[in-house]
């Protein structure tokens, strides 16, 4: 299995109870922004926000467990900052794990050691830690020289505890796949269970011309990641990988993947920046969805978000005949950890 059978499974009948009852758009991942610090993730950055400005409120846990409950979803995600400096995390942690749902606390991994005593392995928790690259490339995007040990230190204490440990990977038009096969290959090492990657969204503003040259080197890469990254288990869905690539076309469903912090649920999502409902049921009735996504809205235009698309993916948007099976092919045709090896090779 290329993700635990209990995340597969509740994730499945989510879906189909949802859809049994009529309901046309289905939120699917829950993301928390406790200290109300998300930004997108960019080559400039670590990939999750760390040394965003924090605000001065952040959320109560009380707070956060009432968002899950407004937003029904199997899956939670805890990132913006670094949420580990999130006050009561240990808390909010075991509230969330406790109701059943299946947890990735996003983070640049510096500080996973120093937080192991927080809660034993839980096999619905995943640390989800931000890795652009080797040493040298990791830490000159982040602009933190030593932040690349100090996140493969806290990856190997996870993994000696006995965590799940997944790696997201931030693709951006100037990345080097050989350089990100090079690091999957010395995480692999270390018995990594998955990798992840997103796409870059700019910070500039693009005309339709420059995000066309945009559009198409990010499509080259995703297609160098497709042949040099394939044997390891990427947790990247095939249809959105195959949308990365320029092979089919997605609607935006960022509805299915709200992002909560304490101004509120970003609306219409968290990469637009554009504003905040007070409920989730708000945000789904207000906006005008129709509005939104490449070829509608400029801002729009650059983005590939797996916020908005893999979202898609993942909830049968825009199908076509056979992805169906090849969702189930990819799913069981993955191992936690291990590495596919090519037919023929040596």
């Amino acid at each position: 299995m290329r993700y635990p059978f209990g995340l597969v499974l509740d994730s499945a009948r989510h879906l189909a109870s949802r859809k049994f009852r009529g309901d046309k758009k289905i939120p699917i991942l829950l993301t928390l922004d406790p200290l109300g610090a998300s930004v997108s993730p960019c080559c400039g950055g670590n990939g999750n926000g760390a040394g965003a400005s924090l605000q001065r409120d952040m959320l109560t846990v009380e707070q956060c467990l009432a968002a899950m409950n407004e937003c029904d979803t199997p899956l939670v995600a805890v990132w913006g900052g670094e949420p580990l400096d999130y006050p009561e995390i240990a808390r909010l942690t075991r509230e969330i794990l406790e109701r059943g749902k299946h947890l990735f606390l996003c983070t640049d991994g510096t500080r996973i050691r120093r937080h192991l005593h927080m809660i034993p392995p839980y096999t619905n928790f995943f640390w989800n830690i931000y890795l652009n690259g080797t040493e040298q490339v990791h830490d000159a995007r982040t602009g933190r020289p030593g932040m690349f040990a100090e996140a493969l230190d806290g990856v190997k204490a996870a993994k000696n505890a006995g965590f799940f440990v997944l790696i997201t990977t931030t693709i951006c038009p100037d990345t080097d796949i050989r350089d990100v096969a090079a690091l999957y290959e010395k995480l692999h090492e270390m018995h990594v269970d998955g990798y992840m990657l997103s796409p870059h969204y700019p910070a500039q503003k693009l005309c339709r011309n420059s995000a066309a040259v945009f559009h198409e080197k990010m499509r080259q890469k995703f297609r160098e990641a497709g042949e040099l990254l394939s044997d390891y288990n990427l947790l990247t869905s095939p249809i959105y990988l195959e949308y990365l690539r320029g092979e089919r076309e997605l609607d935006c469903c960022s509805w299915g993947s709200p992002v909560y912090g304490p101004q509120g649920w970003a609306a219409p999502c968290h990469v637009l920046n554009y504003g905040y409902e007070p409920h989730y049921k708000t945000l789904v009735e207000k906006t005008v969805w129709e509005n939104f996504g490449r070829g509608m809205n400029p801002p729009c235009e650059p983005c590939a978000s797996h916020t908005g698309y893999e979202t898609a993916a993942l909830l049968g948007v825009n199908p076509k005949a056979g992805d169906f099976w090849k969702m189930l092919a990819w799913q069981f045709g993955g191992n936690l950890g291990e590495k596919r090896e090519r037919a023929g090779r040596a």
